[in-house]
């Protein structure tokens, strides 16, 4: 028996691809959104059951709108919303050499596209149904020339507040904030970036690295109606690594 439908962009690879797989071990319809053609389309040759596939680029207005109306005709309603897609170019960038164009295209793509999402599908979603915006722990730590990606993760985790009031109270909209997750296995077509070290898994105050199934039972949960008094909030999840104190100088000091 079906849990419902699930809408979910980015959701060819990476982060987007393990959850679109989770929410479908879990009996749930998914609607996968994606701009890369390549990874939809090895995506689709896997045949999943209950899964629906579409190309979009979710910073273009007209596009998401026309979708829109597509889904309502085909589909009918949602139970759940995950804005997931998002791109890292411009990511270390230096300051001095930021292409304003790289910069307008990150923001774009990582915080209009959500606010596009939310403004012509929130819509479709069923009384006391959630939306989910996934953000970074980049958006409270910095490294060097990662401007544009860090402004528009801790713009999204502003968004998802300022939603929650004004889709409220059929609609509750929360964030998760992931650190390190590895995503190696849901990298179609491309090099996947390398598994993590023991000495990866050793830094964090869990022991481990995120795994996508962190994030997707998080995610299912906060959709759920167990989660009914839950809206506005972002969730990190980042194994307590934003917790732990780190001074290279002296491990005593503080």
């Amino acid at each position: 028996m079906s849990q419902g439908k699930i809408l979910i962009t980015g959701a060819a690879r990476g982060l987007g691809l393990g959850m679109t797989r989770y929410f479908l071990q879990h009996n749930y319809q998914v609607l996968g959104l994606d701009s890369d053609k390549y990874a939809l389309t090895e995506l689709e040759e896997s045949r999943l059951s209950g899964l629906q596939l579409f190309h979009l680029d979710v910073a273009d207005e007209q596009a998401v709108q026309t979708l829109s109306r597509l889904v309502e005709r085909q589909f009918g309603r949602l139970t759940g919303i995950i804005n997931n897609a998002a791109i890292s170019h411009p990511f270390h960038e230096p300051l001095r050499h930021l292409n304003l164009a790289h910069w307008h295209h990150a923001l774009a793509a990582n915080l209009t596209g959500p606010l596009l999402i939310c403004k012509y599908m929130a819509s479709l979603l069923l009384p006391a149904s959630g939306i989910i915006n996934i953000g970074s722990t980049w958006a409270h730590q910095s490294e060097p020339h990662c401007e544009a990606y860090v402004a528009a993760k801790g713009g999204l985790v502003a968004l998802t507040h300022a939603l929650a009031n004004s889709l409220g109270p059929d609609i509750r909209v929360n964030a998760i904030s992931p650190g390190w997750v590895d995503i190696s296995d849901y990298q179609p077509g491309k090099s996947a970036p390398p598994t993590p070290s023991p000495a990866d898994h050793r830094q964090h105050p869990v022991g481990r690295v995120g795994e996508v199934e962190d994030i997707a039972a998080l995610a299912r949960f906060l959709l759920s109606a167990k989660a009914g008094f839950i809206t506005g909030q972002e969730f990190i999840l980042d194994g307590g690594m934003s917790k732990r104190m780190i001074n290279m100088d002296s491990p005593a000091a503080g």
